[in-house]
């Protein structure tokens, strides 16, 4: 018979890797197309910028240090779960967000799916202007810029941040950062 607190344990263990694993499956699931891209997989940082979205991992177009001069925040790291997929952690918290570059191409991976998605995920989607090939925002959280036969997608880059949350600068600053590098 197993000793009770090994048995809360080993419970609280099973708890944590559940939460962890909807955390995870809600960020990469079904919602943004990020296993098909054109690029290749396989960085877990950025430490160089300056290659083509085709000859690198998307997570390594741009530096850390490249994203803090853009958008004039602190960004610390920049890392990668496959080819497409970045996770950017800033200094707070609450400068941390996510971006992903796909190759555009057959479905899931179109301009039009990448729109449905922002509105079923943010309830609207409103066209910007002056960005890639065609742009949109969503209300609270995410922006889809259009460029080079590429969709990249910014979350969560302004929704902690009252000064931007609503013009989503910062979120404009890195999509035409990334476009820049594609």
């Amino acid at each position: 018979m197993r000793h009770p607190a090994t048995s809360r344990r080993l419970a609280a263990h099973v708890a944590v890797v559940g939460v962890t694993t909807l955390i995870l499956s809600s960020c990469s699931g079904s919602s943004h197309p990020a296993g098909s891209s054109g690029v290749a997989s396989g960085s877990t940082s950025a430490t160089t910028g300056g290659a083509s979205a085709t000859e690198a991992s998307s997570c390594t177009l741009v530096t850390a240090a490249e994203l803090s001069r853009a958008v004039g925040v602190r960004y610390t790291a920049i890392q990668g779960s496959d080819g497409s997929f970045c996770n950017v952690t800033g200094a707070n918290v609450t400068d941390s967000f996510f971006f992903i570059i796909d190759k555009e191409g057959a479905p899931p991976n179109t301009w039009n799916a990448q729109v449905a998605i922002i509105k079923r995920d943010d309830g609207s989607e409103t066209s910007v202007s002056g960005i890639g090939d065609r742009a949109v925002q969503g209300a609270v959280k995410e922006f889809a810029t259009e460029a080079k036969g590429y969709i990249v997608l910014v979350t969560n880059a302004d929704f902690n941040n009252p000064a931007t949350a609503s013009t989503f600068a910062r979120s404009k600053t890195i999509s035409q950062l990334l476009i820049s590098k594609l």
